[in-house]
C-alpha cells in the first residue's frame, strides 16, 4: 500500500495557505439537498457531474492514505461530504461566475483535493484495487453523514500531522470559529515525520524572501553575522503568528512557511555561521482534524463519531436524508 506519508506530503504544503475563502466564504442558510457534485475541470473548461458517493471516494483517496484505519477513513469521508454540501450551498447562495455553475473546481490551490479514477489509479499504481476497495467500504458506511453547527454544514479544516496540539482558526486565519479551536493531539509527536530540520544559507534564505515578499536580500543578517529573523508572536500551540525580518519587515508565520516550503507554521529558527536552521513540527496549517491523530485514535478503538467530536467540539453528526 502507498506509504502513509506520501499523500500527506503531496498536499501538506497546499494545506498551509489554502485560501480562507475555501473554508469560510458565505454562511449558508439552507439545508443539504439532493444531488451530487459539479466540478469545473480547469484544463478543458467543462463542468463534470459526479455522484456524491464517487466524489467522496475520490476525495478520500486524494486526501488520506488508504491504509489508515477504517474509522479514520470514515471520518475523512464525513469531512469530504460536509465540505461538498457547504460548497454546493455557498454557490447557490452566491455563485462564483468563474465556476460556470459548478460547486468547485479541480484547482487544489483553491479547493480540497479530489481524484477521478484515472488519477487514483496513476497515484496508487499496483495498490489501487486494495485502496479503492477499502476506501469505498468506508465511504458506504459514512456517506450520508456530515458535521453540523448552528444548523449548517461546518467549515471543514484538516491537516496531516499536528505539532502535538492543533491550532485555532482565530490564530491561523483571524476567524473566531467555535468548533475550530486548539486541542491536544500528543500522539502526533510519536510520528517520525512530525519534526523536520531545514537549513538555508544566508544567500538562499535572502533569495526566497525577496521572491516571496519583495524583502531586500540584505535584510536577513547583519554584518556581525547575527540573525535578524525574529519570531515575534507565537501561539500557545507553538504556531508562529508573526515574524520580524531585519527589524523593518513583518510577515505571518504561514507566509514565511509557504515562502520557504516549510511543512508547517510551527517552527523555531537558529542562526550559526551564516546558516539558518528551521525546526518545524507538524504538516499543514494545523487547524481542525489531525489525520495522523485520527488514525491513532481509530487504532485505539475510537469510532468515527468520537474522532470527529474530539477534533470538532460543539458540532453534531447528522444524516443528509436524500
Amino acid at each position: 500500500m502507498k506509504n502513509q506519508l506520501q499523500i500527506m506530503a503531496v498536499f501538506a504544503v497546499l494545506l498551509i495557505l489554502i485560501p480562507c475563502a475555501a473554508f469560510f466564504a458565505d454562511k449558508p442558510e439552507q439545508s443539504p439537498s439532493d444531488g451530487g457534485v459539479k466540478i469545473l475541470i480547469t484544463k478543458t473548461g467543462s463542468v463534470k457531474n459526479v455522484s456524491m458517493e464517487d466524489y467522496l471516494i475520490g476525495s478520500v483517496l486524494a486526501q488520506m492514505p488508504a491504509d489508515f484505519d477504517t474509522e479514520a477513513l470514515k471520518a475523512q469521508a464525513v469531512l469530504a461530504h460536509t465540505y461538498a454540501l457547504r460548497r454546493r450551498m455557498n454557490e447557490k447562495l452566491s455563485p462564483d461566475p468563474e465556476l460556470d455553475g459548478a460547486d468547485m473546481s479541480d484547482d487544489t490551490s483553491r479547493y480540497l483535493a479530489y481524484f477521478d479514477m484515472a488519477q487514483a489509479k496513476e497515484f496508487y499504481g499496483g495498490d489501487f484495487d486494495e485502496a479503492y476497495k477499502k476506501v469505498s467500504q468506508a465511504v458506504r458506511e459514512a456517506k450520508d453523514l456530515y458535521l453540523s453547527y448552528g444548523g449548517e454544514p461546518i467549515a471543514v479544516a484538516f491537516h496531516a500531522i499536528s505539532s502535538g496540539k492543533t491550532e485555532s482558526a482565530e490564530n491561523a486565519w483571524g476567524e473566531n470559529i467555535p468548533y475550530l479551536i486548539a486541542c491536544d493531539s500528543p500522539w502526533d509527536l510519536e510520528n517520525d515525520s512530525c519534526e523536520k530540520r531545514t537549513e538555508f544559507s544566508q544567500k538562499e534564505l535572502a533569495a526566497r524572501l525577496a521572491a516571496a515578499a519583495d524583502i531586500p536580500e540584505n535584510s536577513s543578517a547583519d554584518g556581525d553575522g547575527q540573525s535578524l529573523i525574529e519570531t515575534a508572536d507565537i501561539s500557545p500551540s507553538g504556531t508562529v503568528l508573526s515574524v520580524k525580518i531585519g527589524g523593518s519587515y513583518e510577515m505571518s508565520g504561514q507566509q514565511l512557511a509557504a515562502a520557504l516550503s516549510l511543512p508547517s507554521p510551527c517552527f523555531t529558527v537558529e542562526y550559526s555561521d551564516g546558516r539558518y536552521t528551521f525546526v518545524t513540527k507538524g504538516y499543514g496549517h494545523l487547524v481542525g482534524m489531525s489525520q495522523y491523530g485520527a488514525d491513532y485514535l481509530a487504532k485505539d478503538g475510537k469510532s468515527c463519531e468520537e474522532i470527529l467530536k474530539y477534533y470538532f467540539p460543539k458540532t453534531q453528526l447528522k444524516a443528509d436524508k436524500q
